[in-house]
């Protein structure tokens, strides 16, 4: 029976090695999948219908990054856009062109292995990227840059803000907390599998640096990252001039419409040139 008993043991003990390994091995892969799901799909601005938008090539860190680009209107701010982990920047198409009809300037370049850019996404090279980026291209348009940061976007503005960023402004759409937070949201019991990743993304953290003016947006019904994270971003920062907008009804996209824009556009305007 001792042998028996023994031998079970040390059967198990091998195989919680080999799965132990297996997910430090795996854990590169898995987290690119559920963080990064990338859309590499290269789509010239022209292609859109945003003739006033141009592409250009970013060098940076042996990698070339994909940036859209365009001039600001007389005394209108730059919007340095920092789009989400989903699609491409071919579908904020839509986005781009409101910016534009306000007359702002837009800069908004594509993360690694998005878009048409080289390399592959991790947090540590797209802070840097992002802050090499906004200094090379977005404050030598000499106006004021507020930045705009849609959900993984938001914690790239938030890791970028603390490693130097200085724009105007900042605005963070659906942001969330930490990706230990978010894998304990939608898998709770089982957030093991967050200490191999090498992408922790602890925005909230990171919101406990922000002083510059700050507006959240957020919708109530955000089943994806929930509006709770958002509030807890909000109440972290301590800026003396920040704004929490929810969207009510609303989920994880969608969240530009009447009622909202207005307060969007409101902040942002407080930087235009006068």
């Amino acid at each position: 029976m001792w042998v028996r008993l023994a031998q079970f043991l040390f059967r198990l003990c091998a195989f919680s090695v080999v799965f132990a390994f297996m997910l430090v091995i795996a854990a590169p892969l898995l987290e690119r999948l559920m963080i990064y799901p990338l859309d590499d799909t290269r789509v010239s601005p022209a292609n859109t219908n945003l003739p006033a938008v141009t592409e250009e090539v970013f060098y940076h860190d042996e990698q070339e990054l994909i940036v859209w680009t365009a001039s600001p209107a007389p005394g209108k701010p730059v919007i340095f856009y920092l789009h989400g982990n989903a699609g491409n920047l071919a579908n904020r198409a839509s986005r781009f062109d409101l910016l534009l009809q306000q007359g702002y300037g837009l800069v908004a370049p594509a993360y690694r292995g998005y878009s048409g850019s080289t390399g592959t996404p991790q947090e540590t090279a797209l802070i840097s990227d992002t802050v090499a980026i906004y200094d090379s291209l977005a404050r030598p348009m000499q106006a004021p840059v507020v930045v705009y940061g849609e959900s993984i976007g938001a914690a790239v503005a938030l890791g970028a803000l603390q490693a130097g960023m200085t724009p105007a402004a900042t605005l963070l759409e659906a942001p969330y907390t930490s990706i230990k937070a978010m894998a304990a949201y939608h898998y709770p019991g089982d957030g093991s599998f967050t200490k191999h990743l090498s992408n922790q993304w602890d925005s909230l953290s990171r919101a406990e640096s922000v002083t510059l003016p700050l507006l959240i947006l957020h919708g109530s019904e955000d089943n994806l990252i929930p509006i709770e994270m958002g509030r807890q971003i909000f109440a972290a920062a301590p800026s003396n001039r920040k704004e929490f907008v929810e969207a009510p009804g609303a989920g994880h996209i969608g969240l530009w419409r009447t009622d909202t824009w207005p307060k969007l556009t409101r902040f942002i305007n407080q930087f235009a040139l006068r």
